[in-house]
């Protein structure tokens, strides 16, 4: 289990005592990282598979004041929801392996694959306004990755 003072920068530079000439980082190291950034991607997919689930019209009709409960029946987000719980899962088996701050700094980039998701498979736009903001997530999310005590 990693240490909770631990930056990543400390993490990835962590050698194993018969580490091969050449090689840098190990998958013990990697593996964590692997699973918060698959995380990310299948959160996107959920979110993009509730959209479209969303945007469906409902199967079946309830009143007024439970009508939202009707798209819950729809099989996009039933499998939006699935996507969802596999991504849980990857989180907390990630999160015993990496400080906190750190996971859930690389989880940001969620911010960045759903508008990106949004524009490929909806065609949505994305304005200026909100591009530069995605730049200003990447640069935080660098400067998380990289920064030291």
């Amino acid at each position: 289990m990693a240490n909770t003072g631990d930056t990543l920068a400390n993490i990835l530079e962590r050698k194993p005592a018969a580490l091969k000439r050449g090689s840098r980082f190990t998958a013990v190291q990697w593996f964590p990282i692997g699973l918060i950034l698959t995380n990310t991607v299948l959160t996107t997919i959920a979110e993009v598979l509730l959209k479209v689930g969303a945007i469906q019209p409902p199967t079946i009709s309830l009143p007024a004041p439970i009508s939202f409960i009707s798209a819950m029946f729809n099989g996009w987000v039933i499998l939006g929801v699935v996507v969802y719980i596999a991504s849980l899962s990857l989180w907390l088996a990630a999160l015993p392996k990496l400080p906190l701050h750190v996971a859930y700094g690389l989880s940001s980039c969620v911010h960045l694959l759903v508008p990106l998701a949004s524009w490929l498979v909806l065609h949505e736009l994305i304005p200026v306004g909100r591009m530069l903001g995605m730049l200003f997530i990447l640069g935080g999310i660098v400067l998380l990755a990289f920064s030291h005590e």
